[in-house]
Order: structure tokens, then C-alpha cells, then sequence
């Protein structure tokens, strides 16, 4: 084996293909893709079979963080890491403009700081999740694709339905088996009876079993309406200018 060339053999960023299918019944071509090299530090000791054969972490839009999941244990050396920005997704539902700039952006954006800690990233803008799948399964033929436990339903379905492994997300304060444990025999369910459960597990503002200053909640001061003076008071919310990304993705969602 060879060590890899790593200018030539780095993921095409951005790639979109056509008639892709997992049976390579029909012709696979690149269209609109802009080539990212890596630097030699990015696969460091990998040879070509190796680097070919990384499984890959599949991260979707509302999982972008270095510490949950499947990405929790992750390095460069050991996993390959898959973006899909899905057209049909975006163009699912009518989505606030400010809600899909800052899903695709903060995707795009995530994706380099990945990038930048040495990851070799395979973002594509596709029609669809699983035709990104199908894409990136011929260009590398990862070992195995694992993603964090989507939070849809549909998601899950489809996960299931490519062949992806989901390993459990601790991206929540419960996850859907401790909340079965909740559930157990009640044949009520009420808010209240849920948020004390989660104080007393995760022991968040208790002394010993009862409720740090005597109280549960202060629900009936908060029902009431705001103060008709001093709205000066509020800080000002913080103002970003927008970067090239935004930009970029601000003329592609609208």
C-alpha cells in the first residue's frame, strides 16, 4: 500500500449528483463541485485503503456539536464526517427565512471547524438525505455510517431505512428510555409531576428531597404581564455582520 496523495484524493465539497443509485445501475457524475485539498496533518498516517474505508459520522442539521453522540468520542483518525443539505428538506415546509439561514448556515459553518481540526468533511448539496446517502457510499465506501440518534421520527425512519447506525444521543436532559421509566404504571401524566421527576434524578436546585427555598415552581408570578415602565432596561440583543457564508446561504434559501 501507498501513502495517499492527499491533494487528489480529498472529498469533493459541495458535490451534487445525478442518477445515483446503490446498485451503480446508472452513471455517476459530479456537477458544480469545488475541490478541497487537505493538509498532510488531516489524515496523518492514514494510507489510501485506510482512508477510503473510514466509517463516517453522519451529522444532521440539529446535532452540530463536538460533544454529543457519535461525534462525542471522534477523531480525524478514526471516522470520515457527512453534511447533507437536503433541497426537499428546506423546501418541505415554509420555513421562516431567519430559520433556514441559521440551520444551513450554521451547518456550513460547523462543517468548517471540522474541517479545521483536521477532519476530512464530505458536505453535499443534494435534492434529498437519501440520495446524499447513496452519493457518498459510491465516492468513498465508508465501512459502516453512524449517526446520533435523529430527533424526527421520520428521520429515525429514514436512518433506519438507508442501513445507518444510530447510537444513543445524550443530547437531551432525558432521553426517550429514561422517559418510558417516568411513564411506568401512571395513568396520568402531568408537566408538574415530570419536571420534579427530572429536579430529584438530576438533583438541579434540591436539598436532599425537597426543592432549594421551599417552593416547586413560581408559576403564579410569572403569569403575570410584564411592567408597563422601564422597558429600557432590557439589554439590547447582540448584532453580528454577515459573513460570506451568510451570505452565500441567505441567496440560496430565499
Amino acid at each position: 500500500m501507498f501513502p495517499i496523495l492527499f491533494p487528489f484524493f480529498a472529498p469533493l465539497e459541495g458535490s451534487i449528483a445525478c442518477g445515483a443509485d446503490l446498485r451503480c445501475m446508472t452513471i455517476f457524475c459530479l456537477c458544480n463541485a469545488t475541490h478541497r485539498s487537505h493538509s498532510n496533518s488531516d489524515l496523518n498516517g492514514l494510507l489510501y485503503a485506510d482512508a477510503m474505508s473510514l466509517p463516517t459520522i453522519w451529522v444532521f442539521g440539529d446535532q452540530l456539536n463536538r460533544g454529543i453522540g457519535a461525534l462525542a468520542t471522534a477523531t480525524p483518525l478514526t471516522h470520515r464526517v457527512l453534511f447533507i443539505e437536503s433541497a426537499a428538506k428546506i423546501s418541505s415546509q415554509k420555513w421562516h427565512i431567519q430559520r433556514a439561514h441559521f440551520v444551513v448556515a450554521s451547518m456550513r459553518k460547523f462543517a468548517d471547524e471540522l474541517r479545521s481540526a483536521g477532519f476530512q468533511v464530505d458536505y453535499r448539496v443534494v435534492k434529498s438525505m437519501g440520495q446524499g446517502v447513496k452519493d457518498h457510499v459510491r465516492e468513498f465506501a465508508p465501512s459502516e455510517i453512524v449517526a446520533t440518534e435523529p430527533n424526527s421520527y421520520a428521520s429515525r425512519l429514514l436512518a433506519h431505512d438507508l442501513g445507518v447506525r444510530t447510537v444513543s444521543s445524550n443530547q437531551f436532559l432525558c432521553h426517550p428510555s429514561e422517559y418510558q421509566g417516568f411513564l411506568g404504571a401512571r395513568k396520568s401524566v402531568k408537566m408538574e409531576d415530570f419536571y420534579r421527576w427530572q429536579r430529584k434524578r438530576l438533583n438541579v436546585l434540591m436539598d436532599s428531597d425537597e426543592p432549594t427555598g421551599g417552593r416547586w415552581n413560581f408559576d403564579e408570578e410569572n403569569r403575570q404581564p410584564p411592567p408597563k415602565t422601564g422597558h429600557d432596561r432590557w439589554p439590547v440583543p447582540a448584532l453580528y455582520e454577515l459573513d460570506e457564508v451568510d451570505e452565500q446561504v441567505l441567496a440560496a434559501v430565499q
